[in-house]
């Protein structure tokens, strides 16, 4: 017996145990663009064979389409104008139709066409989808089935900011003051054709809407309650309820992809060091509770198996973590790069896609099963003969 307490057949078991114990193989990851141009907001088509991304020269944005790999990147939109994606899924549940923002003279309307371009069908007239590109929270959100979409128009008029920033655009330098940009909005849903347009909210306080997965209520933003808060109503504008009652403003959400639970990000309230931090709720308002604390940490996503949830964070050393659903196993994404932003995992779970603002990559998070490489083998025949070596000498000695 040793002075460890280990009699020294154990020390020959876990040696060979230690020395069987393959390398850990190190995350490769994957760039899809390489071109001038900053290509962001990249989005999987619902069976993960290709991805809808924006692609941006600085002074007009297109949409392009490629394949998961990165091959065959194809713009479907012309490049003279401004066409965008809002920060929700464009996809159709079917894939077959995508979701975008177009402007013109008269700002940004939602259009969809065929993911090769072809179809282009305009749904909304001057109804102000965004107060301006660039600002967040307003968007549009197809219902589970395809049939409708939920999305913001903004009550004020913000014509004059557009047509400057137009015409500062066309110089290649786009400028506009902020803070004259009124930014109110309210939730509207239509059918998928533009059809049936009908107002959800009437306060001017609503924003980011979204459709409960394999459900029929529909979540959103307001400050009702006097800050910003999740709250949840039925499709057709009934049974409006408060879900969150925070110290904080709720500032961004997402459902689970079973629509049983919703990831959210609530700011410090005022006089407190300044945070944000992620929180879960289940989708009846119960089971509150905080994932992360003492962060800047924002724009949650699930994992499609509901497992876990990546997020952003500005104040840590690495950009993109992951965490545990129950807060539990962080981590970061990528330690070697800090960069990275605007995540989004691909359907089968295995990858995430990002941007760092200037090129599309994709992390894997689980490598298919390889065969033993031949270092591992070596190691392995080596650890069979260290351990029959040492329980021969074990046997000499009973």
């Amino acid at each position: 017996m040793t002075r460890s307490g280990m009699t020294p057949k154990t020390i020959c078991i876990v040696l060979l145990l230690i020395a069987c114990i393959p390398p850990a193989a190190a995350v490769s990851v994957v760039q899809l663009t390489n071109d001038s141009a900053f290509n962001a907001y990249p989005f999987w088509s619902p069976d993960g064979a290709g991805i809808a991304y924006v692609s941006s020269d600085g002074v007009h944005a297109d949409i392009r389409v490629m394949e998961r790999d990165g091959q065959n990147q194809i713009p479907v939109t012309d490049d003279r104008s401004w066409n965008l994606f809002t920060e929700f899924d464009p996809w159709s549940p079917d894939g077959k139709k995508l979701l975008f923002l177009s402007g013109d003279e008269g700002g940004l309307n939602l259009w969809t066409m065929n993911p090769d371009g072809t179809g282009k069908v305009r749904l909304t007239e001057g109804s102000r989808i965004l107060p301006f590109p660039g600002l967040s929270g307003y968007g549009a959100d197809w219902s589970a089935d395809g049939k409708r979409i939920v999305y913001t128009t903004c009550l004020f008029d913000n014509s004059a900011i557009w047509e400057a920033f137009v015409t500062t655009a066309a110089n290649g330098s786009p400028a506009v003051n902020l803070s004259d940009i009124r930014k109110d909005a309210d939730i509207w849903i239509m059918d998928a054709d533009g059809r049936n347009k009908k107002q959800l909210t009437t306060n001017g306080d609503a924003l980011l809407p979204l459709w409960q997965p394999h459900g029929g209520r529909i979540a959103y933003l307001s400050d009702t309650s006097g800050k910003s808060e999740i709250w949840i109503m039925q499709s057709d504008g009934a049974g409006k309820r408060q879900m969150t009652f925070s110290e904080g403003n709720v500032s961004w959400y997402s459902w689970s992809p079973d629509g049983d639970r919703i990831a959210y990000v609530v700011a410090a309230p005022p006089g407190r060091q300044p945070e944000f931090s992620l929180w879960v709720i289940k989708s009846d308002g119960s089971g509150s509770g905080q994932l992360t604390t003492g962060n800047w940490d924002t724009s949650p996503v699930w994992s499609p198996d509901g497992g876990r949830i990546a997020f952003r964070s500005e104040s840590r050393d690495q950009k993109l973590w992951v965490i545990e659903s129950d807060g539990s196993g962080l981590a970061p994404l990528d330690p070697d790069n800090p960069t990275y932003m605007m995540q989004q995992w691909s359907p089968d779970g295995r990858t995430i896609l990002v941007s760092d603002g200037n090129n599309l990559h994709v992390i894997p998070l689980e490598d298919p099963e390889v065969p033993a490489s031949p270092g591992f083998a070596v190691v392995s025949a080596v650890g069979a003969l260290f351990l029959t070596a040492c329980l021969l000498r074990l046997k000499k000695q009973e």
